[in-house]
């Protein structure tokens, strides 16, 4: 009997990876409508499962024996939307290192004619396992399962407008619905899928008649979020000037405590 293929989030937006002859792995991801917002803007938070599992892996591989990793930080400064026409993205990472607690990958997320669209850091914390760790490495490449739709709708996220009453902080909540899809292999929600999530909440803080596009994107994993129920992330206006903004987003768990926030800063005249 075949061992059930992966299903998570990475197929669902169409990123897969190969192994190369030097032991290398390669990732792509194609260029469709996984990258819209629910205004038609290019969300920067798409590019947040690629990068989190491209240099996440490169973090993961070295891990000393017996212990598992997550990410704790991931950091995405957008160069400049993918051209017209492209057919696709991958990554080319530089593994930094680590101290015997964290490992720390940057890398660089390139256009198919190799232009720059986004550099990305993502930092890494071991930690061990019960039973043996390696056995949960042993998942082939999976086949895309690439799903239609704006990045809201793969990520099956309902975007609500919120006000603290007259003249209060202007905030967005997103609802993330309880689709296992969208779980890492832990059975929590997938780092990539909260830091893309709080990148749509926090770009749709800002008003719409202002031209958003999204710069930077720096998430901070503070504790695992359970997919269990639906998962709020609320982001709020930090600054709202003339030419830029910024917005946090947040999640908490049922005792009120964060579990990951996120710092989302645009660039765009009003």
């Amino acid at each position: 009997m075949s061992e059930p293929q992966y299903n998570g989030p990475e197929p669902r937006l169409g990123v897969t990876f190969a192994e190369t002859s030097d032991g290398d792995i390669t990732w792509h991801q194609p260029v469709e409508g996984q990258f819209v917002d629910p205004s038609g803007r290019f969300a920067t938070g798409g590019l947040a499962v690629l990068v989190d599992s491209g240099l996440g892996s490169q973090n993961h591989r070295r891990r000393p024996s017996g212990m598992w990793t997550v990410t704790t930080e991931l950091r995405i400064d957008l160069v400049a939307p993918p051209r017209a026409g492209s057919s696709g993205l991958g990554i080319r990472t530089d593994h930094l290192g680590g101290d015997e607690r964290v490992l720390t990958t940057r890398g660089d997320v390139i256009d198919d004619d190799d232009t720059l669209v986004a550099a990305a850091t993502v930092k890494s914390m071991e930690f061990a396992v019960g039973g043996d760790a390696g056995e949960m490495d042993d998942e082939p490449p999976w086949p895309s399962k690439l799903e239609q739709g704006t990045l809201a709708e793969l990520l099956c996220v309902t975007l609500n407008e919120k006000s603290d009453g007259p003249g209060g902080t202007r905030a967005v909540e997103a609802v993330i619905a309880p689709e296992p899809a969208l779980t890492n292999p832990l059975g929590n929600l997938h780092g990539g899928v909260f830091a893309a999530v709080a990148e749509l909440a926090g770009a749709a803080v800002f008003p719409h008649e202002r031209q958003v596009s999204s710069s930077s994107l720096e998430v901070r994993y503070i504790r695992q979020v359970p997919l269990a129920e639906p998962v709020t992330v609320r982001a709020e206006v930090i600054h709202d000037g003339r030419n830029w903004g910024i917005a946090q987003s947040t999640t908490l768990d049922e005792r009120g405590r964060v579990c990951a926030v996120a710092s989302v800063t645009v660039y765009g005249q009003r």
